[in-house]
């Protein structure tokens, strides 16, 4: 199986799970972003062997952290664009806390630089990291427009970025698809080629 066809299949195995190592430093050098969130963005948008695909997904992840990801030095601006617009989507770490005196929960997003934004329980429930020590997500933060509360903010959607489980189930039934020579040769693209071209696996897949 030559490296094309790996790729390709690699792709179809572990959708959204693959990143090119290629194209990881090549956007790694321009910004100053979590590595993980960089390969969750390459994933998502650039999960092709289509050059013209490829490209596109390139600049889709550049507009993205442009739109997106708050840096620590943008955190008052990014608070503005919630109050006026009434809600933004953010890449950022999100934690949640419980304040006995007040018997509920807060979260606090680091970058927004903001702890005190109301929560509902299904995002905590489902998602047990928030509460132990934090997760990177995408979350939609919502302006509170009652005066009488006492937050600013509140969290509308969230969906990670780190996994808060590994699904096993879904690595068994992709890796079905591959023979032990192929895994050998993904295993050492992985481990030993971190300069190559060929597709790697982002944590959790292969």
């Amino acid at each position: 199986m030559n490296a094309d066809s790996l790729d390709q299949k690699l792709i179809s195995a572990f959708d959204g799970k693959i990143v090119r190592k290629d194209l990881l430093h090549r956007i790694k050098k321009g910004t100053n972003v979590p590595t993980f969130v960089l390969e969750f963005l390459l994933a998502r948008f650039c999960a092709s062997d289509d050059q013209a695909e490829i490209d596109a997904g390139m600049e889709a992840v550049l507009a993205t952290l442009q739109d997106n990801y708050v840096r620590p030095d943008e955190a008052n601006a990014a608070q503005s664009k919630v109050a006026t617009k009434g809600k933004h989507r953010f890449i950022d770490k999100v934690h949640v806390s419980y304040v006995e005196k007040e018997k509920r929960h807060w979260a606090a997003l680091e970058n927004f630089n903001s702890r005190r934004i109301a929560i509902g329980e299904k995002f905590y429930r489902d998602n047990d990291r928030l509460l132990e020590g934090g997760i990177w997500a995408e979350v939609t933060v919502a302006h509170n427009d009652i005066e009488e509360d006492d937050y600013a903010f509140y969290i509308e959607d969230l969906r990670p970025i780190q996994l808060s489980r590994f699904d096993f189930d879904r690595y068994t039934q992709g890796r079905q698809a591959f023979s032990r020579e192929a895994l050998i040769i993904v295993w050492s693209t992985v481990a030993k080629l971190p300069q190559g071209r060929g597709a790697a696996a982002s944590p959790g897949a292969v």
